[in-house]
């Protein structure tokens, strides 16, 4: 799920010429993508970022194998809500990647 985000991501910023080589460079994308200003504020709902959060939440189990979060502990019906989540948003991204939508 991360990785698949991961690469996604980096797709986006390749076409808009934006560097992705690290964690804080592809959060910047994602925050553009929202429409978040450098201090944080959107227009709307940051549905991206917290999309990208949730995939960084595989990552973090896949390189610990531990599924608590301080929020919740993942049961069987979150892990399968999270994939479902964020397959929906590597559709989105992927489509953003096909359609070559600009992003500010």
């Amino acid at each position: 799920m991360w990785e698949a985000t991961r690469v996604a991501v980096a797709a986006i910023a390749a076409q808009h010429g934006w560097p992705s080589g690290s964690m804080d460079e592809l959060k910047e994308v994602v925050y553009r993508l929202d429409g978040i200003d450098g201090v944080g504020n959107a227009v709307e709902d940051p549905w991206h970022f917290m999309h990208f959060s949730l995939a960084i939440t595989f990552r973090r189990h896949a390189e610990t194998d531990v599924w608590e979060d301080p929020e919740f502990q993942w049961g069987e019906a979150a892990f399968s809500m999270g994939r479902k989540s964020v397959k929906k948003f590597l559709a989105l991204l992927t489509q953003y990647v096909e359609s070559g939508r600009k992003f500010q």
